[in-house]
């Protein structure tokens, strides 16, 4: 069973990590070449946008999932962090259910369309790359992003349920970087000073 764990984690970083990290390494490699053959050896490259912009989809949208996975999105939290923890359990999941919704009604259409280009032949029109492989990252995306959601609706229900665990990974999911930091410092501090009185 941890064998299996270990692989499914592996593959996810592979799709959520890696693959977006060799994306970006790979955009800006081709960024540079672009600029230096554009602009001191006077040769630009017509290639090059095909592959930056096949690159910055699937940086953006592999990218996107571990941002979820981490709940590390850009989000404005004002009204929200007034809320009680069932408060914050209610409103989350009803953004996680529309989501969800949002995201499952769009997964078999956008796999049946993506997957329809490379029964078209269709390709890119320089390098000849499929399309299917261009814009496949956008089905994983929709996945992910939807089991994620899903995920996030069971701790909820666990949540408004009165689950202790889970209110307190709620709660501490919900601090900020420097909440964190001084909660962090203040259990450094009492840890030393419980060595010195030993």
């Amino acid at each position: 069973m941890d064998g299996l764990k270990k692989i499914g984690r592996f593959i996810r970083n592979c799709v959520e990590l890696y693959i977006p990290i060799a994306a970006f390494v790979a955009l800006f490699l081709i960024f540079c070449f672009q600029v230096f053959m554009r602009y001191v050896a006077n040769n630009p490259q017509s290639w090059t946008l095909e592959v930056e912009q096949m690159c910055f989809l699937w940086l953006v949208l592999l990218g996107a999932c571990f941002a979820q996975r981490e709940k590390a999105h850009v989000s404005f939290t004002l009204l929200y962090d007034m809320l009680g923890v069932k408060g914050k359990a209610l409103t989350a999941m009803l953004g996680n259910l529309l989501i969800a919704v949002t995201f499952a009604v769009a997964f078999i259409p956008s796999l049946r369309y993506i997957w329809g280009l490379m029964s078209r032949a269709q390709v890119t029109s320089i390098l000849k790359i499929p399309k299917t492989l261009v814009f496949f990252p956008y089905v994983i995306f929709l996945g992910f992003i939807l089991v994620y959601s899903l995920l996030d609706i069971y701790e909820e229900i666990r949540v408004l349920q009165g689950d202790q665990r889970y209110i307190n990974k709620m709660l501490n999911e919900g601090k900020s970087e420097a909440e964190q930091a001084v909660e962090d410092a203040i259990q450094q501090e009492n840890g030393e000073a419980k060595k010195e009185e030993q």
